[in-house]
């Protein structure tokens, strides 16, 4: 099992809660109008035009797991693991559960950093991921014999773990989590500014919700592009039909996208090189009441 990543940063503190360590896989279906990763987007590895470096390159999870363990130390005193991003990591689904589930087996949690567009199926495939991490039995010593020990060892199989869902008892994802970004509420908006339909991002959201995943809401706001009061209140209105997001995270535009659109050859579709500016980022909060 290989997939293509462009890139692994260590010590990160912005992808999710703790000290992460952040991989970052190539390919993105959506072309957002501020894409800071533009790098990210063809699902092939591409060569810069300024330095002639190869961007993205084939890895096993095993190749990556071993990145991943050197800081494993610090993950669980501080709250952090594995975030998978992109690019959309949903975009390679396979890579990405397969990656997932080799963390979650060695007590690591995982963040996935997602736009959300992918078909359900993707979403299917780290949630049993989860599903058959929280199945397994818990680890105990053999028993001996057919005494007390060994009846007590039998009757402890498994009690340490919850049942996965289907089971009749619903199952807690305290180690999976969802950095899900929600763009822009206007269907037709949403398609102009990201190229893609918001509908299936929607709908998995809500998916998720329902079943009682851990969810951070993260709100890429540009300023011009999806940040008008109405806007604003539409999406002050989805986040509040949201059971189980644990909170909502404003990303303010920042320019530095651009330097890398030119690195690779590529015309920025917004070349605003101001970043958001504090006053606006403060009335976003406000009329999001964030």
């Amino acid at each position: 099992m290989t997939g293509l990543v462009f890139d692994i940063k260590r010590g990160v503190t912005k992808d999710g809660p703790g000290l992460r360590t952040s991989v970052f896989l190539k390919g993105c279906p959506l072309r957002c109008a501020w894409c800071h990763n533009p790098e990210s987007q063809e699902a092939r590895p591409e060569r810069a035009v300024t330095t002639g470096e190869i961007c993205g390159r084939e890895m096993t999870v095993e190749d990556v797991m071993e990145e991943v363990r050197r800081d494993k130390v610090f993950y669980a005193p501080t709250g952090g693991g594995l975030t998978i991003t992109g690019g959309e990591p949903l975009a390679q689904p396979a890579f990405t559960a397969a990656l997932g589930a080799a963390a979650l087996a060695e007590g690591i949690a995982v963040a996935i950093d997602t736009s959300g567009f992918a078909p359900w199926s993707a979403f299917e495939g780290i949630l049993a991921a989860k599903d058959a991490e929280i199945a397994k039995p818990a680890a105990r010593p053999a028993a001996r014999g057919s005494g007390k020990a060994a009846k007590d060892a039998e009757s402890a199989k498994g009690a340490a773990r919850p049942a996965a869902r289907g089971s009749g008892e619903a199952a807690p994802l305290a180690d999976l989590l969802f950095l899900y970004d929600l763009k822009c509420l206007d269907p037709a908006r949403h398609c102009a500014l990201t190229g893609v339909s918001n509908e299936p991002i929607l709908a998995n959201l809500r998916r998720l919700d329902s079943l009682g995943a851990r969810l951070w809401i993260r709100l890429p706001l540009v300023p011009g592009l999806n940040d008008s009061d109405a806007d604003l209140a539409a999406l002050r209105d989805f986040l509040a039909t949201l059971r189980h997001a644990e909170s909502t995270e404003l990303c303010p535009y920042h320019p530095l996208g651009l330097e890398k659109y030119a690195k690779f050859g590529k015309t920025p579709p917004f070349a605003r090189r101001e970043p958001a500016t504090p006053a606006e980022a403060a009335h976003w909060k406000a009329a999001l009441g964030v």
